[in-house]
């Protein structure tokens, strides 16, 4: 009797069970052909988040991002064609240069050192300094030129004051910058002496200040130091402008090319 019974039971759940095989066996094929049908949409452009996210990448890695921070100088005052570091800067790397390069200036006739730093603690210019890829500072000159004086002695003390000062203010303008921007590239423009022959005393000063300038570069991370002393020593007939004081276009040129040439390992 029992047999009877437990055949047909058997038999009953055998076909249950493989109802139930054949059932899922279908349904995950569909769910596979439907994953790969959705990879190959996106693949050929259907997912437009995803096209759009390409896009954009494209964008931001075909552009090359100069930014020009400082003073007079930075701002290309004296340049009888108006180019100024950056755009004469531009001019010699698109040469070689496939992406489209923008120039983004920044800087204020008159600023110095602190004026900068306050400008970059506004977070006015925090979007342009995360994107840039090159970033080129012109500050201190008027830091030293506006340095008072009655002799010798009240020269020296606030020489010391000033310089201190100014190397507090460019010190936190690269924190600034490097908090924003880690990988750009940052270049420095030394001061050159526009009256050698009026005070030795104040060339001598000059020196320092290029030193101490040279030696905070060297000490950060990739800042390259622009001298510019040595160029104009014996030229400044030819790289001053009238004024007798801003580079000229010839002066802002030979500027351009000795940041070019440092920048691209020529010496």
């Amino acid at each position: 009797m029992f047999k009877k019974i437990i055949w047909p039971v058997l038999s009953i759940l055998s076909i249950f069970l493989a109802a139930v095989f054949i059932f899922g066996f279908i349904f995950s094929v569909n769910i596979n052909r439907g994953t790969q049908e959705d990879f190959v949409d996106s693949k050929n452009g259907n997912n437009n988040s995803l096209t759009s996210n390409d896009e954009s990448i494209e964008d931001e890695t075909d552009n090359l991002r100069i930014l020009i921070l400082g003073d007079s100088i930075g701002y290309g005052v004296g340049d009888e064609s108006n180019k100024g570091i950056g755009i004469r800067y531009k001019d010699l790397i698109s040469k070689d240069e496939s992406k489209n390069i923008e120039v983004t200036n920044l800087s204020v006739p008159g600023h110095e050192s602190g004026d900068l730093l306050t400008l970059l603690e506004s977070k006015q210019s925090d979007n342009l300094i995360s994107k840039a890829d090159i970033i080129i500072i012109s500050i201190g000159g008027n830091d030293l030129n506006h340095l008072e004086y009655e002799d010798t002695l009240s020269l020296d003390i606030n020489y010391k004051e000033t310089i201190k000062s100014y190397k507090d203010n460019l010190q936190k303008v690269i924190d600034i910058v490097r908090n924003l921007n880690e990988r750009a590239q940052l270049a420095i423009i030394g001061l050159y002496d526009p009256y050698p022959q009026e005070e030795s005393q104040k060339t001598r000063l000059l020196l320092e200040w290029n030193y101490e300038t040279r030696l905070i570069a060297y000490l950060n991370y990739k800042i390259a130091y622009i001298p510019t002393y040595e160029l104009f020593e014996y030229h400044l007939d030819s790289y001053l402008s009238s004024d007798r004081f801003h580079p000229s276009g010839e002066g802002y040129q030979v500027i351009a090319q000795e940041l070019f040439d440092i920048l691209n390992g020529i010496y």
